[in-house]
């Protein structure tokens, strides 16, 4: 009995073990229980006490071991503190995001402390995620096993598999269900680019105060635009650097009482792009003379209110020198040379530009429309999508419904164009395009003069803002409205 009373208490003063920071990628940043400074966590494994705090850069990422077989996974810009004891691991999240996995926990807890909720894990196998972010409002999501999450301010709840909850100062919202991936990523970027907008939101209030003096000011440095419609729109467009090969241009609008809509153009090629853009943007309608030194091999074109999303996605890129194909129709006359701000003629030159084996369609993560094909020299070559998904392969439920396209000018007087797409199955996507004039409303077709299309036409319009509404039967009576640069649109084939 001696022995194992003594036993027992060198088991209950053994010193929990220590987490184990296993992987790392960008900037990670510990700072050891006592002490105040930060420093880089130059390489991995390095092992992690009871107290030491983390914290990640942008876009970095950090993996942690933890006793019981338990694993953490800290996203970019997120900072946490951990706590062991021998019944467990407890991670005080301060802001940012963590996810953790577990298979067999045993007798060990694993806990989340947000500065509003505390989550602890109820079963013995577990998949979960929690976000903490401004105001120290928390976001706790389980993909697999049981989680129990006790608010600051009260109540408490049990969240199975497919359930989330949010928190605040409040309190526990309702719990809800996890959103689809598509979904999910839709308003991970929403979330993303309300972020970009946020700071300068909070000063476009400030000077919405200050009078109408400043309220000019606003417009004549673009900030805050008037739309088709008369409607004040504070607009931004940027470009981001995702990869060495890839860029994605974003155009964000807020408008009051609308929420947040977008228009963006991811954009990956077959080699490293220069840091400097803009020989890139100058290729992308086309090369003359001779390929470019990179190749847009897929992209994707979307547009969203934050809701609904009609996304054009193609892969499979290659050069071709289009007025050398067999294809006269799809030969290129002209080409808008960003540098000269000017079209330019390419009558009897050789002009590449990428075509695309595979492309679709999609409303809503419903295809439309698509096709396929091999070494495309053409796109006039191209096989109309059918029974399966161009991009992913799948089989469709059904077969794809036929459909025909036309294109108005429903008011002669208004530099206007609305295009309708009619499918065999009752459904259709309409897109108006509407050239803005300075001040608001519907430029006048006078300010193109004769031109109704083609290259005079988009020269005139280049002098000019431009408004894109959309609509399809699957968003419900919902309209994607945004205001974007239509030299980006031209320069992207967007407007063709």
């Amino acid at each position: 009995m001696r022995l194992i009373l003594i036993v027992a208490g060198l088991a209950a003063a053994a010193p929990a073990r220590a987490a184990i920071l296993r992987e790392t990628a960008g900037l990670v940043m510990v700072r050891r229980a006592g002490v105040d400074a930060w420093r880089p966590a130059r390489r991995a494994p390095l092992r992690l006490a009871s107290g030491d705090s983390v914290r990640t850069g942008f876009n970095a990422r950090v993996v942690v071991s933890l006793d019981g077989g338990a694993v953490l996974e800290a996203a970019g810009n997120t900072q946490f503190a951990l706590e062991e004891s021998r019944t467990g691991t407890a991670a005080d999240l301060v802001f940012g995001s963590l996810r953790l996995r577990a298979r067999d926990l045993g007798a060990r807890m694993l806990t989340v402390r947000a500065p509003t909720a505390t989550a602890r894990v109820r079963s013995l196998a577990a998949d979960w995620s929690a976000a903490v972010s401004g105001g120290g409002n928390a976001l706790f999501e389980v993909r697999a096993g049981l989680l129990g999450v006790e608010g600051a301010a009260g109540g408490a709840m049990l969240l199975r598999a497919g359930e989330r909850v949010e928190a605040d100062l409040a309190g526990l919202h309702e719990p809800s269900l996890v959103p689809t991936p598509e979904r999910a990523l839709r308003e991970d970027f929403a979330a993303r680019m309300r972020a970009e907008l946020s700071e300068d939101l909070e000063r476009g209030a400030v000077q919405e105060l200050a009078g109408a003096e400043l309220r000019r000011q606003e417009h004549e440095l673009g900030r805050v635009l008037t739309d088709a419609s008369g409607d004040r729109v504070r607009a931004e467009e940027f470009v981001v650097r995702a990869a060495p090969d890839r860029f994605e241009f974003v155009a964000l609008n807020q408008r009051r009482g609308a929420g947040l809509s977008w228009y963006s153009w991811t954009g990956t090629f077959d080699a490293a792009l220069p840091a400097d853009l803009a020989p890139v943007f100058q290729a992308l309608p086309g090369s003359v003379g001779a390929p470019a030194p990179w190749t847009l091999t897929s992209f994707t074109a979307t547009r969203s209110n934050g809701v609904d999303v009609l996304t054009q996605s193609a892969a499979g890129g290659h050069q071709v020198d289009l007025n050398a194909n067999a294809d006269p129709a799809d030969d290129v006359a002209a080409l808008f040379d960003p540098a000269a701000g000017a079209f330019v003629s390419t009558v009897g030159r050789p002009v590449y530009r990428s075509l695309f084996d595979r492309g679709g369609l999609y409303a809503d993560g419903v295809l439309k429309r698509g096709w396929t094909g091999t070494n495309l020299q053409a796109m006039s070559d191209a096989i109309p999508a059918s029974a399966s998904d161009p991009l992913t392969g799948a089989a469709l439920a059904a077969a794809l419904p036929s459909y025909t396209s036309n294109a108005t000018a429903p008011d002669g007087s208004a530099a206007r164009v609305t295009a309708l797409e009619s499918y065999s199955d009752g459904t259709a996507l309409t897109s108006d395009e509407r050239a803005v004039a300075p001040g608001g409303g519907v430029t006048t077709r006078d300010a193109f003069g004769p031109a109704t299309s083609g290259t005079a036409y988009q020269a005139a319009l280049l002098r000019q803002g431009f408004e894109l509404t959309t609509a399809a039967t699957e968003f419900g009576g919902r309209t994607v409205d945004v205001l974007v640069s239509p030299r980006v649109l031209i320069e992207t084939g967007t407007l063709p």
